[in-house]
């Protein structure tokens, strides 16, 4: 008794003194440079310039983009030239009408809008439009062009064989699609072939990783392959990227943020997967950001719903977010391509004093302005404390230990007979991360009220929860030993609108036959798994024993009996008049994919 006692007090101590007061110290390091730095924001966070420009000055930049290749084509074609100052002004007249449309920082245009634009807004002559729709494919400011001149979707594969990797045979499928703001964005299809069968009603699932991670960190060996573990049970499993990391890394965009990836990227990657698989439906999961990224974008789709509902929201905020959410027949479209959405130490909210780890961060973004960097240096400082010698050691030590809880990604006891874990997680899975990514992520951090979008609706979507689709289930998994998503986390679930909602805590594997898992769709349930670090969710003794069990009853209970012949029923019972010979067809066209 004696001796537990001083083991706690002990632990205590090297706490507070390795960790809070650290945290604490160099919290007000960072308080005072940022007060000194004049060009910092309210929150006293210093970043680039780009990234603190208003929607107004957003679109003055794409209009001027939009309107300089205009200019060139209209001269092209015509020999005329038509002012840029007008061409812009008349393009903005178009977005602040809504007859065009703003993605992200770029305005692409449909065949219509050109047609419109050319033939009604600077009294061109139809016949020059011919050569005018030409250039603008050639140019790829046309919608269209993107979609038919693109490279084809399926542009690569990979064979893994059981005699090279002593597990299994595996094919690994490379495809390419492009958002709505004409953004190019690969994803991997990873599917055992001894499980599964082109066409076959198996349940797909979407892989989303986490914050400063590509899609490595759900495939990073043999032994470390959660999609490897998913694909063995006969799901067809599908990797996602962000743009600028992972198999997209040579599409680096140091100013995306995460509402780019909620409102683009994984939307992108969900619709083509819908698309080739000929409407089957999909389970996310999602591990930290990755949870965050999906439920906010179902949240997005499903604000629509509740649209005329908003009054909170002021005129200036709906306006810009009815640029950014789809009308409602397509996110209603969107939202029954979901079947679920598990989350794996998904945060909803961050305090800059919870860890050490935090305030440092912070100060790698001062860092991103000294040296004028494009991306918040994360492997830089990675390297430092797992390469340089006598560091490297030292890290070793407390990360093996975990003095002080310094160890944000796993605990020893997870992985007794690897301890070289975290080493290879940070030097397989993660990346150093876009500016702008990372600085929102920062703002998130530094406030602690929640996770706000970038752009000037400042929507929280930490406080609309209460607009999440309740018709598709949600299962949040959260570790006792992680300080990046503690279970605090847990207050946020009471906000959500599932008429079923349970709570499970998670210390052996004996817990696991008392959990509950219904066919209901408006279902909640918070697991809170004990002595379990963030990627001690992914990874190691606790992840095989508890985690990876239950997230195959959830896929299980979730996925149903779906198949594509009650898809073909469902189609059929809204009147779409599909005959037998169309569902042949359909068949036929699932197989080949």
């Amino acid at each position: 008794m004696l001796t537990s006692k001083i083991e706690k007090t002990t632990k205590d101590m090297l706490y507070f003194i390795l960790n809070k007061i650290p945290a604490w110290l160099i919290n007000m390091t960072y308080d005072f440079y940022s007060r000194i730095y004049e060009g910092q924001m309210r929150l006293g966070l210093p970043v680039s310039q780009q990234l603190l420009q208003t929607q107004e000055e957003t679109m003055s930049r794409a209009a001027g983009k939009l309107a300089l290749t205009l200019y060139h084509i209209f001269l092209r074609t015509t020999g005329s030239r038509v002012p840029r100052g007008l061409i812009k002004l008349v393009v903005m007249d178009e977005v602040e009408k809504k007859r065009i449309k703003l993605t992200e920082n770029v305005i692409i245009l449909t065949r219509e809008q050109l047609e419109y634009l050319t033939e009604t807004r600077f009294q061109i002559q139809a016949r020059y439009f011919p050569a005018i729709l030409k250039e603008a494919g050639r140019r790829r400011i046309l919608k269209e062009s993107l979609k038919h001149d693109r490279m084809p979707a399926y542009f690569e594969s990979e064979i893994e064989e059981r005699e090279e990797n002593g597990r299994g045979d595996y094919e690994t499928v490379y495809y390419q699609d492009y958002t709505d703001e004409g953004k190019e964005i690969r994803f991997r299809r990873l599917a055992s072939m001894e499980s599964v069968t082109a066409g076959d009603s198996r349940p797909s699932v979407l892989l989303v990783p986490g914050f400063a991670c590509n899609s490595h960190s759900y495939n990073m060996s043999n032994k470390y392959s959660l999609a490897k573990d998913l694909a063995d049970m006969g799901h067809w499993v599908y990797l996602f990227d962000p743009r600028g990391m992972g198999i997209n890394k040579g599409k680096f965009d140091p100013f995306l943020t995460v509402d780019t990836l909620i409102d683009y990227d994984l939307p992108a990657v969900s619709k083509s997967i819908w698309s080739r698989s000929k409407g089957k439906p999909m389970v996310l999961v999602g591990h930290s950001m990755g949870g965050l990224i999906s439920q906010n974008m179902l949240l997005n789709w499903n604000l629509r719903r509740h649209w005329n509902y908003l009054d909170h929201l002021d005129s200036s905020a709906k306006a810009i977010l009815e640029q950014i959410i789809p009308p409602f027949d397509e996110a209603m479209n969107n939202l029954d391509m979901i079947k679920g959405v598990v989350c794996l130490g998904t945060p909803k909210f961050f305090q800059k004093m919870d860890h050490v780890f935090w305030p440092i961060v912070l100060w790698l973004n001062h860092l991103t302005r000294i040296f004028k960097l494009k991306h918040v240096p994360l492997n830089q400082f990675f390297w430092a404390i797992t390469q340089v010698p006598v560091v490297n050691d030292m890290t070793k030590v407390i990360l093996n230990s975990n003095a002080a809880e310094l160890n944000i990604i796993a605990t020893s006891y997870n992985h007794p007979d690897d301890d070289k874990f975290t080493h290879k997680y940070l030097s397989t899975a993660m990346e150093s991360v876009p500016l702008g990514l990372g600085f929102q992520f920062l703002k998130a951090i530094y406030n602690g009220e929640g996770f706000k979008r970038m752009d000037m609706s400042r929507l929280n979507y930490s406080e609309h929860y209460p607009y999440f689709p309740e018709n598709i289930p949600v299962f949040h998994f959260y570790g006792t030993a992680d300080p990046l998503a503690p279970i605090s986390n847990l207050k946020y679930s009471q906000y959500y609108p599932h008429k079923i909602k349970k709570v499970y805590r998670l210390e052996t594997p004996k817990d696991v036959a008392k959990v509950e898992i219904l066919p209901e769709r408006s279902q909640l349930i918070d697991f809170v798994v004990e002595g379990c670090n963030h990627v001690d969710l992914l990874y190691g003794k606790t992840a095989k024993e508890i985690i990876y069990p239950l997230l195959m009853r959830i896929i299980h209970e979730v996925w149903g009996n779906w198949t594509y012949e009650d898809s073909l029923r469902d189609l059929k019972s809204e009147e779409r008049h599909t005959t037998e010979e169309d569902w042949k067809l359909y068949q036929n066209m699932a197989v080949a994919d």
